[in-house]
């Protein structure tokens, strides 16, 4: 079988490999930046509304709890309803505290879409088989015995390597 004259032999499409290989890294690596770029913008948007909100929450809490204060003097003595109100906030505060510590373990600060396009190419780059047979004959061969044609299979005699002719 011969090829067309535009298409690259086996020794041009082997000397283009390296070259392709490191520009698939840089396209990858300046995709998990933009990527990662994009999700800190994100969170720094987000976490300016959280800063936003917490500061009118503090004078909001601020009033509630001299107006519970207030409340629990009505039947106690204004120490022992200040001394309440101190110790329910410390339990709010302990809770706050747990849920938050928890949500930072979770956080996973990893690009996951270039993870998964990078490991798409390894495992495509894994699938290349050295002077393969790739004849229909030999797929369903080898999958009727459910073995692949890795190169290491391929013996001596498959070259002409040792043999007497």
């Amino acid at each position: 079988m011969s090829r067309k004259r535009d298409e690259a032999g086996t020794f041009e499409l082997m000397a283009r490999l390296p070259q392709q290989i490191v520009s698939l890294a840089k396209v990858e690596y300046n995709n998990a930046k933009r990527e990662a770029i994009g999700a800190a913008k994100k969170a720094g948007i987000g976490a300016a509304g959280v800063v936003v909100a917490l500061f009118f929450i503090f004078f909001m809490l601020q009033a509630l709890v001299i107006a519970a204060i207030a409340a629990l003097a009505l039947v106690w003595p204004w120490w022992l309803a200040a001394l309440v109100v101190a110790a329910g906030l410390l339990l709010l505060a302990a809770a706050a505290l747990f849920a938050g510590f928890t949500l930072v373990k979770r956080g996973n600060p990893v690009p996951e879409q270039t993870l998964n396009r990078v490991g798409g190419d390894i495992a495509a780059l894994g699938d290349v088989r050295f002077n393969s047979d790739t004849s229909p004959a030999a797929a369903a061969a080898s999958s009727r015995t459910g073995a692949a044609a890795p190169a290491a299979a391929h013996t001596a005699e498959t070259y002409g390597y040792g043999v007497d002719r």
